[in-house]
């Protein structure tokens, strides 16, 4: 079927892959299955595949020197996301494109961590909690100067360091819609080594729930979510004796998660078929409202293509629409019509919003 594609749809594959950060991955999917499609688009895999080869080397090594950094001062790392994954869940490090180097540390050491990545060069941008759609599991970013590597689409650039984004929490917070599964994720926590050096990783289970319910917020944020969802059928195949169903289940109910979890699972198993037990996914849609199961079931790859792809927000009124338009996508998601009240009341503090301190700002840039 592939072979029968012609050169154009290719091209747009090519394009659209690199943009959603799968090139590496389809680039080596097709090599896999011994399918070689035009010489353009096949050019623009392969070229994608090899920076992202010599960014995540790098990325790699800046982990490395991160995890060394923390160790000589005793204190503990947990690796998320990417960081983690492309060493240790994909066939090599290049398959799996990152942007941030997002870490976790105990509450008690979040003091600590600020001057250790001083002392390595970093530098801090600290927002407040209330600002904007009230992000609160890293209120601090860190990145060193004169090493610049980020894009509107992280995807599209290979070089430059990454951003470092230190967790205190694995909630996950918009407009006021909160999950929070960060409580006894340390507790289960598992020793490894990357690059050499110590570390800690999430629990499979907890590992699950995270991926979930960040997948599921990701598409909730209208932001790409391909990567990501391709993320929990990895973990599924590089940890399979520790996967236990009916942990991950009760400790989705415990955070009351369950919407969240059904959602990231049910669509790694219907766009990547992700090995995920039927009855562990009709358990959660049960546990879901009937409205909003519906309505994950209804979002298939083109549909969340449409949801996670949103053009720039260049005037005051687009940006007042796309809020109105985020605390809807939120509200959908609340459990009762307390958290729906608490999300609409969002709006009502417009001075708290990002697009206030622009206008804020432009008004100075003219006073």
């Amino acid at each position: 079927m592939l072979e029968s594609l012609g050169t154009e749809v290719w091209e747009d594959m090519a394009v659209t892959a690199i943009a959603l950060g799968l090139a590496p991955l389809l680039h080596w999917r097709l090599a896999q299955a011994e399918v070689t499609p035009p010489p353009l688009a096949m050019a623009k895999l392969a070229v994608t595949r090899q920076a992202h080869a010599k960014r995540n080397e790098a990325i790699g090594q800046q982990v490395a020197e991160l995890l060394a950094a923390f160790a000589r001062q005793k204190i503990d790392v947990l690796v998320l996301k990417g960081a983690l994954l492309a060493a240790v869940a994909y066939p090599e490090a290049a398959l799996r494109p990152m942007n941030d180097i997002d870490l976790l540390f105990r509450r008690e050491d979040l003091p600590k961590v600020g001057p250790v990545l001083e002392s390595l060069g970093y530098r801090g941008k600290h927002k407040s909690a209330e600002q904007g759609p009230g992000i609160t599991k890293h209120l601090s970013t860190y990145r060193r100067e004169g090493r610049q590597g980020d894009t509107p689409n992280p995807y599209l650039s290979a070089g430059g360091e990454r951003m470092v984004e230190p967790h205190g929490s694995l909630e996950e917070s918009w407009f006021g819609l909160k999950v929070d599964i960060t409580p006894g994720v340390w507790t289960r926590a598992v020793p490894v080594s990357l690059g050499g050096q110590p570390a800690y990783r999430l629990s499979t289970s907890d590992m699950m729930l995270h991926l979930s319910v960040h997948a599921a917020f990701h598409v909730i944020m209208g932001a790409s979510v391909f990567a990501q969802l391709y993320d929990i059928g990895r973990v599924i195949e590089t940890w399979p004796t520790e996967l236990n169903w009916p942990e991950i289940l009760s400790l989705t109910r415990q955070a009351q998660a369950q919407a969240f979890v059904f959602a990231g699972l049910y669509w790694a198993k219907t766009l990547y078929g992700a090995a995920i037990p039927e009855t562990s996914l009709a358990a959660l849609e049960k546990e879901c409202s009937p409205d909003l199961a519906a309505y994950i079931r209804g979002l298939d790859a083109p549909g969340i293509f449409k949801r996670t792809q949103h053009p720039p927000l260049t005037t005051v009124p687009q940006r007042l629409r796309r809020g109105l338009i985020d605390r809807q996508e939120a509200a959908r998601w609340a459990g009762s019509l307390g958290e729906k009240w608490q999300i609409w009341q969002t709006a009502l503090a417009f001075h708290k919003t990002d697009t206030a301190a622009l206008l804020k700002k432009g008004l100075k840039a003219h006073g």
